[in-house]
This record gives structure tokens, C-alpha cells and sequence, in this order.
């Protein structure tokens, strides 16, 4: 790579100060201590996905049914598998620049419970099925083996299931690497990146990209890499050609909440002092289209509680009503009903970067020197270890072993068949109203369900779409005509 020509001209400059744009700032500074390399992302990191975030190094629990019978589904999920091998080392590295020794805590327990859908106890055999087929240790305990899951009755668990999964704070991660950067010489703008200008035609020297900050600064570049999730979309937008040529990315809205233990609680008791046990990731599986409820231990009576999630077209800067009713209720019916007695706050919204096929942005697009590390959806930071040395590897004319089916300039990938996905979409919509209090006699399923059905397949008929699968968190922008004008894109299989 070329040596700094200027003060305000970098080899590298990486748009987002999150778990994917500092990983990969991390991981190039490290393979080369003389590129010049500039982070552009504010401090407060409002709307970032990390920073709303529990967070859980989301493997296993995360595998949804029928998962590896779908070449890119098993894709994606191999990448969360990848990095899960690498978090250890790459806690150990970080340690050095942490004022804290950072490390993952594993463990987590999957819940099926009275309350959750048929399809979540089709979708935990699957999960027990592949960990079977891998090797991959994990334990079936029965409702009452854990002590410190205490619902209510109408929550009872039906079994749990402990997988390998892990959690960290993401936050003293993120405080690492800002160590990390300040040591090693790289430069760390707190402000936003307005505007991308590309071109051989600009009217500077040594650089073909243009990056005008809010503060008016303006940095050169051979080499961009958007890392900054759905806001990487409006300086997408200023870029025709790239525009046309990668999925659109849209927001994945999630809030989750910070729960701890009153003084009161602490100093007199009062309640089943379990609560204070709870040692590890508490979840259930994905549900409607969320990653279920799921409860982080930070020790001491505090915790984290998540998540919401929405697709949205444009960011709403404040979580629905509905979704926070959603977690507390689960919280207290279907985890430990002492944490009715529990005090809160919000953390987020936060927006995971969704692509309008839901698979990741990777690699470098079809311009040269405009790279991607983007459209992770909920996984960024799970990924993050793994996605950004691939993609520091590239970017320095090394090998990558990322699938190149993710490269950003591409069709739209089918999600299954047309058929699964809409019954997928069935499925997933009817785990969700569940969550939100629907319950129905048994002889009105098959009519709610073919309800369901019919809408989603009157969307597809709008569309003229036979072949290809939406995925079932989307058709809702695939209906209204102005979002659809905005976000159509070539589609495999049409």
C-alpha cells in the first residue's frame, strides 16, 4: 500500500466506529503497522447495533429450522461458527488496551416454554440435531434443573437445553480498540460522513475517493470501507453506480433494556434471592422474526434484556410501545418472576444493518477501492473477528475465504423457495402474535394460518414474483409501492 502523501489523505479510511469498522481498522493496523488509516464515526455512536446490544456471541442458539439445507443460509451460518473459534484469542489480544481483562463467559440456555410456538420446538430439535452431527457438546435438562429459572406459571418451561454459546459486555470491547488505536497511531475522526465523491476526475491528487465530514473536514482515499451499518445507505445513494448495483440497506430496529436490582432488594431481601444466581445467557429461540428474549448477566443484579426487532424503511428514533411490553413480559412470565420487583432503563434503539435479501455485504463492491462490511443484520458483532481479518486480508492483496456469494454487487439472494419462504413467513408471523397475546382455539388455526398465507401470496403476486423467496421479516416492503420503488433490485430466479 501506498505511504501517507498528506495530512488529510489515507491509505485506508473506514466509515463506522463499531464492531465491524474498528475490527477491521484492528485488524489492519496489525498486519501492517505503516498504512495510514482513518476511523470517521461519532463518539456517541447513537443507533449503532453494538452499542444497543447485549451482547451474546450468537452461534448455536441462533440456528433457525432447516438452516443448512439452504447453500446460503449455511453460509451465513458458518460464519458465526468461524469467529466463534476465534473470540478467545482475540479477548486475549484486546486485553492489553482494556482496563479490564476481557474475556467471554460461555454458556447459554435455550428455553422452550408452554408459551412459545410449536415451531420453536421443531427449531431446538434441529439445533440439538446439528450440534449431534458436529460434535458439538451441549446438555438436555429438564424444567426445573436450573435453578434460578423461576416463571410464572403460565411460562413453565417444557425443557432447556445449555449450548456453548457466549456472552461479553460490547462496550468495554469497543473502549479496547479505541486504546488500541490511540497507541498505534491511528487517527479517529468523532463525526459523521456526509458526503462520498468517487472518480478519477477529482480535482485532488494520489486519491480517487472524497469523504466531506460534517465538520466540513475532507479526507482522500484509494480505499473506503463502509462499516457503518443502515447509515452507509445515504452515502450509497450519492454513488449512482453503486447504488444500482447493491441491495439497499434498510433499518433492523431493536432496543433492549437495562435491568437491575433496587437498593432495597439488596440491603433487606424480599424475594427469592435466586435472581442474583443467574450465570448465564438465558434465551429463547428466534421468534417472529426477533431473536426471542433473552437475558445477559453482568453480575451483582444487573442485566441486560433483549431484544426488539423491526425492519423498517427509515430509522424511528424511539422503541414501539409494543415491542418493550413484549421483553418485560417475558422477562417476569417466562424467566423469574422476581423481576417484577426489578427497576429498568432503555438502551437503544439500535439499528442492525439489513440488506434487502437479509445476507451480508462483504468484500469489495464491483468499483474498486469502495469495500463492504455491512448488511450483518444481528450477527456483526458475533462475526466481527472473523469477517474483519478476511476482509483486512483482502483489502492488503491477501487471500479471503469470505463466500463470494456475499460480495456487495450482486442479485438478491432467494430466501429458500418461493414456497418455504412463505410459509416461513406463516410461521414466523404466527410465533410473533403469540408473543403479543394472540391465542387461539385449535379449530381456528388452519383459517388464521391460511389468512396469514394469503396475504403474504398477494404480495407476491403484486410483484410478479414466482421463484424467488422473500424473506419473511420483508414482505411488508415489498407491499407498499413506495418502499418496493425504492428497494426493488434484480433477484435471482426471476
Amino acid at each position: 500500500m501506498a505511504s501517507r502523501l498528506s495530512k488529510d489523505t489515507y491509505d485506508v479510511v473506514v466509515i463506522g466506529n463499531s464492531a465491524l469498522g474498528m475490527g477491521t481498522a484492528y485488524q489492519l493496523r496489525k498486519r501492517d503497522p505503516n498504512l495510514s488509516i482513518a476511523i470517521v464515526g461519532p463518539s456517541h455512536r447513537t443507533g449503532a447495533a453494538t452499542m444497543a446490544a447485549g451482547a451474546m456471541i450468537n452461534v448455536w442458539a441462533e440456528m433457525a429450522l432447516g438452516q443448512f439445507d439452504n447453500p446460503a443460509l449455511a453460509d451465513r451460518a458458518e460464519l458465526t461458527i468461524k469467529a466463534m473459534d476465534l473470540w478467545d484469542g482475540h479477548c486475549s489480544e484486546l486485553s492489553e488496551f482494556s482496563e479490564q481483562p476481557l474475556s467471554i463467559k460461555w454458556g447459554t440456555y435455550i428455553v422452550n416454554n408452554v408459551m412459545g410456538s410449536p415451531h420453536e420446538m421443531k427449531a431446538v430439535d434441529y439445533i440439538m440435531d446439528i450440534m449431534r452431527q458436529r460434535g458439538v457438546p451441549h446438555e438436555v435438562l429438564g424444567p426445573n434443573a436450573v435453578p434460578w429459572i423461576k416463571p410464572e406459571q403460565k411460562g413453565q418451561a417444557i425443557r432447556i437445553v445449555r449450548v456453548p454459546d457466549g456472552r461479553i459486555d460490547p462496550r468495554l470491547v469497543l473502549k479496547a480498540y479505541e486504546r488500541f488505536f490511540a497507541a498505534r497511531n491511528v487517527d479517529v475522526f468523532d463525526d459523521t460522513a456526509e458526503k462520498l465523491e468517487v472518480g478519477l476526475k477529482l480535482p485532488f491528487v494520489g486519491a480517487e475517493k472524497r469523504i466531506t465530514l460534517g465538520s466540513g473536514t475532507v479526507l482522500k482515499t484509494k480505499t473506503v470501507v463502509l462499516a457503518s451499518g443502515s447509515f452507509s445507505q445515504a452515502l450509497i445513494d450519492q454513488v449512482p453506480d453503486l447504488r444500482r448495483e447493491v441491495p439497499r440497506l434498510v433499518w433492523g430496529a431493536g432496543s433492549g433494556l437495562d435491568i437491575s436490582m433496587p437498593a432495597w432488594i439488596h440491603r433487606y431481601g424480599g424475594l427469592d434471592r435466586s435472581v442474583f444466581d443467574v450465570d448465564a445467557v438465558v434465551r429463547t429461540v428466534d421468534r417472529g422474526g426477533a431473536c426471542g428474549v433473552h437475558l445477559v448477566p453482568y453480575g451483582n443484579g444487573e442485566f441486560y434484556l433483549g431484544a426488539s426487532s423491526g425492519v423498517w424503511f427509515e430509522p424511528e428514533p424511539k422503541p414501539r410501545v409494543h415491542a418493550v411490553h413484549v421483553l418485560l413480559r417475558g422477562l417476569v412470565e417466562e424467566i423469574n418472576s422476581a423481576f417484577f420487583f426489578a427497576i429498568m432503563s432503555t438502551r437503544g434503539p439500535g439499528f442492525r444493518p439489513v440488506s434487502m435479501d437479509t445476507f451480508p455485504l462483504l468484500g469489495q463492491s464491483h468499483m474498486p477501492g469502495i469495500w463492504f462490511a455491512n448488511g450483518t443484520k444481528r450477527d456483526g458483532f458475533t462475526c466481527s473477528p472473523y469477517l474483519c481479518r478476511e476482509i483486512a486480508s483482502e483489502i492488503l492483496g491477501g487471500p479471503s475465504s469470505l463466500p463470494k456469494r456475499f460480495q456487495p454487487s450482486r442479485k438478491l439472494i432467494s430466501y429458500k423457495t418461493a414456497k418455504e419462504a412463505i410459509e416461513d413467513y406463516v410461521a414466523a408471523d404466527f410465533g410473533g402474535e403469540i408473543q403479543h397475546g394472540l391465542n387461539l382455539p385449535p379449530y381456528a388455526l388452519d383459517t388464521y394460518r391460511s389468512a396469514k398465507r394469503a396475504k403474504v401470496q398477494k404480495i407476491y403476486e403484486m410483484r410478479n414474483i414466482q421463484n424467488f423467496g422473500i424473506h419473511p421479516e420483508l414482505p411488508h416492503l415489498y407491499e407498499n409501492d413506495e418502499f418496493f420503488a425504492a428497494c426493488n433490485h434484480p433477484r435471482e430466479f426471476d
